[in-house]
């Protein structure tokens, strides 16, 4: 970048339910009115064995379908993935990765895509930073892409997490009801349920936090 070009950033993210995207939006908007030119990259789970479970909305039978991938999460494997052409190659002045938390671990499509060739050519000598979204468990899914970032040459900036409305088991039956159904329901059962999705206030948490790597970035102090 010359100093009269627009810094250059990537977001690169996998987003079934639409939170993470959500999160991606809210700190790209950010970037934009900083003058910056951001780039969205969503990874498409095409795995003909893991990634069909997630192929549509509504998601019949989510709760087998979610419980079936504790296994391969619990063994860190990797699956296909469409990597879009954005996150396959290019000069970026810095890499954003987003993931939802699966099974207390970076989801199957984020961690495919940091072992495939493709990030190591984007992240090679860049700065990065990280988030997820999850309803608690977080660190090790930051922790995971962080590492595997690094491994790939990325200069790692910051990471930052995004939480669900509610606590982890009522949070956790909201969203399979809003899989369910693909719409939100606030009682189950009778029981009240909180929102399927992202904390109210989640945007300015999402604002302040790109800004900051921005900041970082733009000085140096990576």
């Amino acid at each position: 970048m010359t100093e009269t070009e627009a810094p250059g950033v990537l977001f690169v993210y996998f987003s079934f339910s639409q939170q993470t995207r959500r999160a991606t939006d809210t700190m790209a908007d950010a970037l934009l009115q900083r003058g910056y030119e951001v780039t969205a990259a969503a990874i498409d789970f095409t795995d003909q064995h893991y990634g069909k479970k997630f192929s549509k909305r509504p998601m019949s039978w989510s709760i087998l379908k979610i419980f079936s991938m504790l296994p391969a999460q619990l063994r860190r494997k990797t699956g296909d993935i469409e990597v879009p052409p954005a996150a396959s190659d290019g000069d970026y002045d810095l890499v954003v990765i987003g993931s939802p938390t699966w099974w207390l671990t970076t989801c199957m499509p984020i961690r495919s895509y940091m072992h495939d060739p493709s990030s190591a050519r984007v992240l090679a000598g860049t700065p990065f930073a990280v988030f997820s979204t999850s309803r608690r468990y977080y660190r090790n899914n930051l922790k995971t892409i962080r590492e595997l970032g690094m491994r790939s040459g990325g200069k790692f900036v910051d990471y930052t997490h995004f939480v669900a409305d509610g606590n982890q088991v009522m949070s956790m039956w909201s969203w399979l009801v809003f899989m369910r159904h693909d719409v939100e329901k606030r009682r189950s059962f009778g029981v009240h349920l909180p929102k399927p999705n992202l904390k109210d206030g989640f945007e300015e948490q999402a604002s302040t936090f790109i800004n900051g790597v921005a900041d970082k970035v733009s000085v140096g102090a990576v």
